[in-house]
């Protein structure tokens, strides 16, 4: 939607996404902007970059969806230094040529896990980030094909995105940050602040949405289809009327922290901190004994910064390399430190819960058994 208002501004492009920075970073750079090799390399690395539109099987070219031809990327390219940024303008500023602009736009949600990739190739480009509560991102994202199989894994994918994004936000001073809640509410006025922040003037075209949103949504995907339509205020708060109360229990043991840092309500109260071993990103595995225990008081995240967790709560099998590494001695040490910390939290103050998978079947192994043995008395249902 944000992408679609800034197209219909007169200086303004945005097309298809890209995932430009995403194929980036699985390949040689240095290669790739070789002077020797330039510019056969970097126009083969952009017409390698292909999408799916999840209705076919085949694999959509980017040049296909910008509608631009490999022959026009080499004459761009042969022109021009090599350079990161000029093999993304090659598609994405002869889009704006074609489109009577004079300043292009690129929108890809997963660029925010490579955003120091962004600001290295983009010195003096603004980033502009909309956030939205995290209860409907993760409702909206079980809805996708390209989604989280479940509620709690796509609150823990957020989560992994803020984290990886926290720093550059907290210290890049070209960014903006707008809420999506702020932008349905009063679009003229967030705009116009997005405008002054971008050096551009306000349109009242960037209201109108029903032509540029036709231009981002390329390959007509259904859960784009709004991005044509105007401004739906029923979008806001969508998790009030499709959350049961644990779900949202769990989403604020979760994601409290988040919530409250970005502006978003909670209506539950924690008593205890607990911590997850051996990762959070275990956690969606685990949501009947997760929802359990924040229905009994447990957030996952801390008030303060010196907070000490009063809870550990241990995932799945001991005998997973994700507890105890690969090799035997970083095995045995591993399981040495896990046990002294559980038979401290077992005489401390705090409780210990091991929520164990029953799927998983690999032998536990001397040091996985003797944990396992460990932690039995502290089993915890992992029944949904």
């Amino acid at each position: 939607m944000l992408a679609a208002m800034l197209a219909a501004n007169s200086k303004l492009s945005c097309g298809p996404e890209t995932h430009f920075f995403r194929r980036l970073s699985r390949v040689d750079v240095e290669e790739l902007c070789a002077r020797e090799f330039w510019p056969d390399k970097a126009v083969r690395f952009i017409c390698s970059i292909t999408h799916t539109n999840f209705s076919t099987p085949e694999r959509k070219p980017l040049l296909e969806k910008y509608e631009i031809d490999e022959t026009s990327i080499s004459s761009y390219l042969s022109a021009r230094e090599p350079s990161v940024a000029n093999i993304l303008a090659s598609v994405t500023c002869q889009y704006m040529l074609r489109m009577k602009k004079n300043r292009w736009v690129e929108k890809t949600p997963d660029h925010i896990a490579h955003l120091q990739s962004v600001r290295k190739h983009f010195p003096d480009s603004p980033v502009i980030r909309i956030v939205r509560d995290p209860r409907d991102v993760a409702l909206s994202l079980k809805k996708v094909p390209w989604g989280a199989q479940g509620f709690l894994e796509a609150l823990v994918h957020w989560k992994k995105l803020q984290d990886l994004s926290r720093e550059f936000f907290a210290g890049d001073l070209l960014c903006y940050t707008l809420r999506f809640e702020d932008l349905i509410a009063s679009p003229r006025e967030q705009l116009q602040q997005l405008c002054g922040f971008l050096l551009e003037e306000f349109e009242e075209s960037m209201l109108d949405t029903s032509t540029t949103g036709k231009q981002i949504n390329s390959r007509n995907v259904a859960w784009k289809e709004k991005v044509s339509q105007p401004v739906d205020s029923s979008r806001v708060a969508v998790w009030r009327n499709e959350l049961s109360r644990q779900e949202n229990q769990l989403a604020e043991a979760v994601l409290g922290d988040e919530l409250e840092a970005n502006g978003y309500p909670r209506e539950e109260h924690f008593g205890e901190l607990g911590e997850l071993y051996p990762t959070p990103e275990l956690a969606a595995r685990y949501v009947g004994a997760l929802e359990s225990l924040a229905s009994s008081g447990v957030r996952f995240w801390k008030t303060h910064k010196n907070e000490k967790p009063s809870a550990q709560i241990y995932l799945g099998n001991p005998s997973n390399s994700s507890w105890l590494g690969q090799k035997k001695t970083k095995r045995a040490l591993s399981t040495f430190l896990i046990s002294t910390k559980i038979l401290k939290t077992a005489v401390s103050k705090c409780r210990v819960y091991w929520v164990p998978d029953p799927s998983e079947k690999m032998p536990s192994g001397y040091f996985g058994g003797w944990l396992k043995r460990l932690l039995t008395p502290y089993k915890l249902s992992t029944a949904d």
